[in-house]
């Protein structure tokens, strides 16, 4: 049972200390003090701390909690009673309280003091005013963090070594019997740190001071001091200072309420508060309190006293306190020597100093000047220097004769009271704080998130004093009671100030949850106002606010006085909507508010107005009645993905509309099905239903739906059809179209239903509806711009062009055009769509459309749209749902209905209402073509609605009363995802009941009207969670922090001893109990992870948003102290054997918490783990943590160690680069190298003092054998360092073919080597890669040096990839190409693990030089092994996120298609590398335009060529001396594509402007022919070399100059024979360009033969006629009169198609 006593006031303990009796109303009137303590600039705090978001919240109300704490303990010590917790204020009384609860010291002292009545009247003023002094001196300038993170970082989670005042005063242990709350309370009195322990004691009085025996402060509660301020501090801190006013004379003590009603009245929904499971002792008093209402009380004080203070308070500014008249007369008579300030007609002590000296010093001390750290390393005090700037009040503190703030010893029993003492005591507690405090497992309000609607109700001007006046407040107070009664609010506070009485309540706090508060809140407000009215209440007014509270007991741990608050902007909301003059008589509620009660009441807008603390106005709404729900709201569409995708009802029309799809999908014949009906009987759900089941069988799905107001807009319902098309036809399902000239005449539908096959299941859909298996996910797009599509298409065209609407129409241009191409049509009809898109107004017109009427254009763009459509379901299946046609627009019906007769293969699905009551005519047409079959939906029947409200109650229940049916029906029209809903209402608002098995009206009348709307699914968990078992609620808190699947094992080690499910018990009966208290089936039961734990349940939750919500409503404070407690059990059950599985999860936990040495540990210890198992993706991450720690914490940044520091930026270098994330890893491996005193040369100077510096030291070591090597262990870790950081960067330079860089880390990395003495794998790297270098620079002798030497240095036992490859390369290079691959293949073991890959880089430069000769050698695809590797090359940089390798797969596939003449296959790939080309590096550049240039030119797509080809050439001249064979394919395929597009007369040297457009050429030519010399593999790529050398004289028509090239050619290359493709290339291109007969037939059958070897067709590259042509369409014989002309060249452009289509249909 926990204690009360700190939750009510030192008044009401005093009144019902004997179990008094008091009359409702109770008034007492006496003298007494009354000191407002107030935070200066509190508006502001909360406007900055709501900017924070749910963090800000908390951390405002835990820091303000904190300080009230502070202040409280003051109070305490000068007798004040805490009347009021008014947010950021208190309001304290000191008056006489009669108690028998005191000790006889303080009895005869009291019973003294009331025989002289004015010497009792200067005593409490006296004391009033000395606890402000103190209040002023301890607690000014305090800061506060505004968020919870900054919070938990500078807060101590709990204070160690705290020195007392006095050393005297040694707290002693309490014992284990006692009450907590008895000992916080002995130790609190006894401890002088009680009273902030960060405070300095240089302004108190000498007595005061503490002894000079006294510890050092080492628990100092603040960790920064005032002159230290960090931007992050200055931005989420705040400096708090206080202002005072204090009032005395005449003070009416009021209680108001209901404290004894006639008959105790049961909540309307008993059922919906769980049976609990507590066995406590006690329990059961407070249970039969809360679940039968035993009345509500509220104490207050008033008068005039109490009035005067507001205006007292805002004369006082920050560090003053103001005194009234009154209390200025009292102490004018004693002899309290203080000077004063008159304001108006109230008085400020006066503290010496003006104002803004005191703002000067304070705004120093709070952003800091002069030079300061991240943390201070030794604690000092925040408001010492603001101190400094007030003599006056450091005078007057010392002049103040009062006793040291050390509490006397007292009889602290009136201070522990049992919650079970007095019923009484339970009334002055909201019912949701007293169920919470007594069901939770220690007797705390835990801290929790709420969504919540909270109710202001002021009173106006209020007499308290009078009877009558104390009378009509009763009447106002117990209305409001009443009906929070009855709609299950919570009635949090009642206060009285010079304005008037306000009562502050709550809708939302548990276990008094609902799914929409907002309903229940508007309910009550109505019905008070309804009341007021009819009672007279004068100047009242109402306000509703909805949204996020904090909720927690403040201050925490106080023993003294706390006060179960809320905090959060939605509070302030509410307060200040008060004040709007429309306010008065009337219930006004916010725009949260209003859209959570949606339809279900009619709202009067105010429009937006201006509010305290708010950047921009607020709008405000009047709540004038219950109204009918809005309708249409067309939940069957909005919450299809929030609901459950199990069908309900309508199974004989399902299976009906499943066959007729089976049908279709079998043989298609213009399918056309209806679904009718009238509205609301879940025609949109039935067809979405629909559509998920026709999507898994290669169908893709066009929805668009009509609505009533666009019924006129032009091809409105077809738009989004329109954009669907566009999507399909863009992904890489649909290929181009080969023959884009072919006739127009030819009809466009098939005359052959078997033509063309839709990819089938073995699975029927009518057999998967019976089976009720869910179909695999259908086709979904990832372009977010094509909802943009939509909505600007459907604005005004008034409306300006912005540039997002310039980017639009730009994406949309290139979309259509992209399409059109793709379909065989003419760009030239892209001003077609201008009538179906808006945004494409300002297209201009061109020769195809200029002179088209408006009809000619519709035919014209039908005609175009049907083709597009035919062209698409030649390939895939394509579906039509066309919802609320009976407002469709003619364009778009008359569209369908071309597209409906002329493809036979897409079905088209058109949700109606019925045709008798809509003219829907045109259905008839669509009818009268291809198969048909119309399904009538009129809602379920009482038995399918039946058997869905079953479905969500447990087995108890055997039958529905059919009244239950019939208002549900009714309510929802038999829609099946309305009575779903509805379903789930039933059972959670227990609107029904069970009476012998059949579910029944709970009440006499049953209407379910102001339920009916859409749910949010995050609310009913939190609805449900509250009203669950508190035990079991932490159970499923602590469960929400663990990962997917967790043990009890788990929970119980860290859930608190007290909490009786866990309490002595085996696992079987946790398990049992577990089940039992998990009434709305929130877990479930998975197979243990673990073979020796098969008896133990493993649990996961049943959906992952019941997590999120539980986690969503928990503390930051309290997420810190679980994931702490569960990191510490991991860290205790850690071992050798589970070190693996358990390292992961504690670096989690403790990732959650705020212990950075921890966080910072296990993230390197799982940052290695991770690189050893080469999970370099999940390394990263965490290196990348550390960085950022450390980055964020200046002091651990130092304590960190510089050497260490490299260690983290060289591993995080490694992880990028080895997943090809080149800058990033280049950027850390600087970092690291700087820590370690070795920066990288940024200067061109000192990049040549230390290139020769190391050039001299290698010829040292080379020569003269004299070596400086590393003599001591840190020298030698040292050098190990740059060693690994040097292979790392070499390892980027030789990708991005710098090569000055790639000389000097390759020079720098062999001395470290050689100075280390080492011979490893590192040494032989450099050596490899210094003899590739010397290669590379024409110096034959060093390379062999080196190479050599590598090779004698190099392991036996294990191959050293690195240097394998380096080998391989330069056998490459010398044309070896066998004995290259066979060391590749060595390299590519030496990378790999048991299959698993090692050495990333080192894999893919293998296995890209393997697949690059594999590919022109036309035999990659008769290779299983090579394909095997490049599939584990995509496996290994998809699971690394290497994007940068997806771009080499993308041209490696696209190389090989071109070579193996099989273009279908390059789409997708295609549309990968026009993604990433933009943002690619140089070398890779090269390689995606060469590539692109040869596919778009044997596609006969030359503009796209055309734009590829000057990229490339732009692109060129960055390519440097480099040993990456990347490069080579855009020059070998740029190569094959500029003479496929001479050869298509597409190359226009020889017309107007001819001559500057052979220079541009010829220049573009020698451009390749420099990248060509750059590359350095000439063995390799001669034979285009020497095409490229030719091809000026092709493209000109001079043959012989250009054969002489070729021919020359044959001479020069010795080792073509083993790259076969390119062999047969050349040969081929001899055969065209053979200046004899002989000589072109002799070449072409060369090739011919070399390419059915290959099997590649040889028809697509060889000379279809070399007796008579060059080539196609140009003739041998040159005197012929043949002219040239652009049809020829079209006509042999076909005739070259041709063939290879036929290949690839066989």
């Amino acid at each position: 049972m926990f204690n009360i006593a700190p939750f009510i006031s030192k008044y009401i303990r005093g009144l019902h200390g004997n179990d008094e009796l008091v009359n409702i109303p109770y008034s007492q009137t006496q003298y007494g003090v009354v000191l407002m303590v107030d935070v200066v600039g509190f508006s502001t705090l909360t406007t900055m701390a709501t900017e924070k978001g749910d963090s800000g919240a908390e951390a405002i109300a835990m820091e303000i909690g904190a300080y009230m704490g502070e202040c409280i303990q003051i109070i305490e010590f000068y007798g004040g009673d805490v009347v009021k917790f008014l947010g950021d204020a208190v309001l304290v009384c000191f008056q006489p309280i009669n108690t028998d609860r005191r000790d006889s010291d303080e009895a005869s002292q009291i019973d003294d003091e009331l025989e002289t009545s004015e010497r009792q009247k200067n005593l409490l003023v006296r004391k009033a005013l000395e606890c402000g002094l103190q209040l002023l001196a301890r607690l000014s300038h305090y800061r506060v963090y505004l968020t919870a993170e900054e919070r938990s970082k500078h807060r101590a989670p709990h204070v160690e070594n705290v020195d007392a005042i006095f050393d005297a005063m040694n707290p002693k242990q309490a014992s284990p019997s006692e009450n907590p709350d008895t000992n916080k309370l002995k130790s609190a009195s006894m401890k002088g740190t009680a009273l902030s322990p960060h405070l300095q004691w240089s302004w108190l009085p000498p007595f005061m001071k503490p002894g000079k025996h006294s510890k050092t402060d080492k628990g100092t509660r603040r960790q920064s001091d005032v002159s230290e301020a960090s931007a992050s501090i200055a931005v989420n801190a705040v400096d708090l200072e206080l202002h005072m006013a204090l009032s005395c004379g005449d003070i009416t003590n009021i209680i108001l309420g209901d404290a004894d009603p006639i008959k105790p009245s049961t909540p309307q929904s008993p059922g919906s508060l769980p049976e609990t499971s507590n066995n406590a002792k006690g329990a059961t008093v407070i249970d039969k309190f809360f679940m039968g209402y035993y009345g509500r009380l509220e104490y207050a004080i008033g008068g005039d006293v109490v009035d005067s203070l507001d205006e007292a308070l805002s004369v006082a500014k920050a560090g003053e306190m103001s005194l009234t008249p009154s209390a200025y007369e009292v102490i004018q008579r004693q002899s309290i020597n203080l000077t004063f300030e008159q304001r108006r007609q109230y008085f400020i002590i006066n503290t010496g100093i003006e104002k803004n000296q005191i703002r000067k010093v304070a705004s120093a001390a709070r952003y800091g000047t002069g030079s300061h750290s991240r943390k201070s390393s030794t604690a000092s005090t925040n408001n010492l220097d603001y101190l400094k700037t007030l003599p006056g009040l450091r005078i007057e503190g010392a002049k103040v004769s009062v006793e040291p703030l050390i509490p006397r010893v007292r009889n602290i029993s009136h201070m522990n009271i049992p919650a079970d003492t007095n019923i009484n005591y339970f009334k002055y507690i909201n019912r949701s704080a007293l169920y919470r405090m007594e069901h939770s497992v220690d007797g705390s309000l835990p801290a929790q998130f709420r969504e919540a609607t909270i109710m202001f109700v002021s009173l106006g001007k209020t007499d308290v004093v009078t009877k009558q006046g104390l009378d009509s407040i009763q009447k106002a107070v117990l209305t409001v009671i009443q009906v929070l009664v009855k709609c299950e609010g919570v009635l949090q506070q009642f206060a009285i100030d010079d304005k008037g009485a306000t009562l502050l309540s709550v809708f939302g706090l548990p276990p008094l949850s609902h799914e929409r508060e907002a309903v229940f809140a508007a309910k009550a407000a109505l019905e008070i106002n309804d009341c007021y009215r009819e009672m007279g209440v004068q100047d009242y007014a109402i306000s509703l606010s909805t949204g996020g509270i904090f909720t927690a007991i403040l201050p925490q741990e106080s023993p003294y006085r706390r006060d179960p608050s809320i905090a959060g902007d939605t509070i302030v909301v509410a307060v200040r909507m008060l004040k709007y003059p429309f306010s008065k008589h009337n219930v006004v509620c916010d725009l949260a508010t209003k859209r959570q009660i949606g339809g279900l009441c009619e709202f009067e807008d105010y429009g937006e107005q201006y509010m305290k603390g708010k950047t921009k106005p607020v709008p405000v709404y009047g709540i004038q009645k219950f109204g009918p729900p809005e309708r249409d709201k067309r939940i069957s569409v909005m919450s299809i993905e929030k609901n459950s995708t199990d069908f309900i009802g309508y199974k004989l029309e399902m299976k009906t509309a499943s066959v007729f799809v089976d049908d279709w999908n079998e043989a298609p014949n213009h399918h056309f099905l209806t679904i009718s009906g009238p509205s609301g009987v879940g025609k949109s759900f039935f067809c979405n239903n629909l559509h998920k089941r026709i999507t898994a069988f290669g169908v893709l799905s066009c929805w668009s739906s009509s609505t009533e107001v666009e019924k006129g807009s032009k091809y409105y319902l077809f738009r989004n059809i329109m954009i669907s098309i566009f999507e399909i036809i863009d992904s890489d399902k649909i290929p181009y179209k080969n023959n884009r000239r072919e006739s127009r005449s030819r009809t466009v539908s098939s005359n052959s239903p078997s033509n063309y096959a839709i990819p089938r299941s073995r699975t029927s859909i009518a057999e998967t509806h019976r089976s009720g298996s869910s179909p695999p996910s259908s086709f979904h797009s990832n372009k977010d711009w094509f909802r943009r599509i939509t909505s600007y298409s459907s604005m005004s065209q008034s409306l300006e062009r912005s540039s997002t609407a310039a980017k639009l129409t730009n994406e949309m241009v290139e979309l259509i055009c992209r399409c059109l191409s793709k379909c065989g049509e003419e760009e030239g009809y892209m001003p077609l769509f201008k009538v179906i898109f808006t945004a494409l107004n300002d297209i201009d017109e061109n020769r195809f459309t200029r002179l088209l009427d408006g009809r000619a254009r519709d035919i014209l763009l039908t005609g175009v749209i049907t083709r597009m459509v035919h062209h698409v379901a030649k390939y895939i299946g394509v579906f039509f749902v066309c919802d609320d046609v009976q407002w469709a627009d003619a364009a778009s019906i008359q569209i369908l209905e071309h597209i409906h007769e002329q493809c036979q293969r897409v079905m088209i699905l058109m949700a109606t209402r019925p045709s008798k009551d809509y003219n829907v005519t045109f259905i008839d047409d669509f009818k009268a073509i291809g198969s048909y079959e119309e399904i009538n939906l009129n809602g379920l029947g009482q038995t399918e609605i039946g058997e869905i409200i079953l479905q969500n109650f447990d087995s108890g229940v055997t039958s529905i009363s059919p009244e239950i049916v019939n208002v549900v029906q009714e309510r929802t029209g038999g829609n099946p995802l309305y009575v779903k809903n509805m379903a789930i209402i039933l059972k959670d608002f227990n609107h029904v009941t069970v009476v012998e098995g059949q579910l029944v009206p709970s009440g006499s009348k049953f209407d379910l009207e102001d339920l009916l709307g859409n749910f949010d699914y995050k609310r009913i968990i939190k609805m449900q969670f509250d009203r669950l078992d508190s035990n079991y609620q932490e159970f499923l808190t602590i469960a929400s922090c663990l990962d997917q699947y967790f043990t009890i094992f788990e929970v119980g080690a860290v859930i608190k001893s007290n909490n009786y499910i866990f309490k002595e018990k085996p696992p079987e009966e946790i398990q049992r109990e577990i089940e039992n208290l998990d009434a709305y089936h929130f877990l479930n039961r998975a197979e243990s992870v673990n073979p020796l734990e098969n008896n133990i349940d493993v649990y996961t939750f049943t959906h992952i948003t019941i997590p999120q919500s539980i986690y969503d409503m928990v503390s930051y404070e309290t997420r810190i102290s679980l994931h702490r407690s569960l990191a510490k059990y991991y860290e205790g059950q850690l071992n050798r054997e589970n070190f693996m599985d358990l390292l992961p999860k504690i670096t989690r936990h403790y990732m959650q918490t705020d212990i950075q040495g921890k966080q910072l540990y296990y993230l390197e210890a799982l940052a290695e783990q991770n690189m050893q198992n080469y999970l370099l993706a999940e390394a990263t991450v965490n290196l990348q943590q550390i960085v950022k720690i450390l980055d964020e914490n200046e002091d651990l940044f130092e304590q960190f160690g510089l050497l260490h520091l490299s260690d983290v930026y060289r591993r995080l270098g490694i992880c990028f680069t080895m997943r090809t994330k080149l800058k990033e890893g280049e950027h850390y491996l600087f970092k690291a190298l700087a820590c370690l005193d070795e920066p990288w040369p940024t200067s061109k100077f000192k990049y040549l003092f230390k290139f020769w510096k190391n050039r001299l030291r290698q010829y040292q070591h080379r020569r003269w054998h004299v070596f400086r090597l590393y003599n001591t262990t840190s020298k030698q870790e040292h050098g190990r360092r740059i060693v690994e950081i040097m292979a790392q960067l070499s390892n980027i330079y030789f990708y991005t073919g710098n090569g000055r860089d790639f000389l000097y880390t390759c020079l720098l990395g062999l001395n470290a080597c050689e100075r280390l003495e080492d011979s490893g794998t590192y040494y032989t790297l450099f050596l490899a890669r210094n003899a590739l270098l010397c290669w590379l620079n024409d110096a034959r002798d060093n390379s062999i040096f080196y190479i050599s030497k590598a090779l004698r240095q190099m392991s036996t036992d294990r191959a050293e990839s690195g240097t394998l490859t380096i080998c391989a390369l330069l056998y490459f290079a010398a044309g070896k190409f066998s004995n290259a691959r066979d060391l590749l293949y060595q390299s590519i073991e030496g990378c790999r693990m048991l299959g698993v890959v090692t050495d990333c880089q080192a894999f893919y430069r293998a296995v890209g030089l393997v697949i690059t000769m594999r590919i022109f050698e036309g035999s990659f695809d008769r290779s299983g092994d090579d394909l095997a590797l490049l599939k584990q090359m995509a496996d290994t940089a998809h699971s690394n996120g290497d994007f940068e390798v997806e771009i080499w797969l993308g041209v490696y596939n696209i190389g090989n298609a071109i070579v193996m003449d099989r273009m279908t296959d390059c789409s997708p790939y295609v549309a990968l590398l026009e993604a990433h080309v933009q943002d690619a590096a140089d070398y890779n550049r090269v390689a995606i335009h060469g590539t692109l240039v040869c596919y778009y030119a044997r596609n006969h797509l030359y503009d796209m060529a055309r734009r590829h080809i000057l990229k490339l050439m732009n692109d060129l001249p960055s390519l440097t001396i480099t040993p990456n064979t990347f490069p080579i394919f855009g020059l070998i395929f740029a190569t094959m594509g500029l003479y496929c597009m001479v050869e298509d007369d597409q190359i226009q040297l020889l017309h107007a402007g001819g001559h500057k457009n052979y220079e541009k050429f010829v220049l573009g030519i020698s451009k390749l022919n420099h990248a060509f010399q750059q590359v350095k593999f000439w063995e390799f790529t001669q034979p285009c070399l020497y095409m490229a050398r030719a091809l000026p004289y092709i493209a000109t028509r001079r043959i012989v100059e250009g054969y002489m090239v070729l021919k020359h050619g044959v001479f020069e290359m010795h080792f073509i024979q083993e790259i076969r493709f390119l062999k047969a290339y050349y040969w081929a291109n001899l055969g065209k360009f053979a200046f004899t007969p002989e000589d072109r037939v002799e070449w072409t059958s060369r090739s011919k033969k070399d390419f059915e070897s290959l099997g590649i067709p040889s028809d697509t590259y060889c000379n279809p006629d070399p007796e008579n042509c060059y080539y196609r369409g140009f003739p041998s014989n040159l005197c012929a009169s043949h002219v040239y002309r652009e049809s020829d060249a079209t006509e042999a452009s076909s005739s070259r198609v041709q063939p290879r289509k036929s290949v690839d249909q066989t």
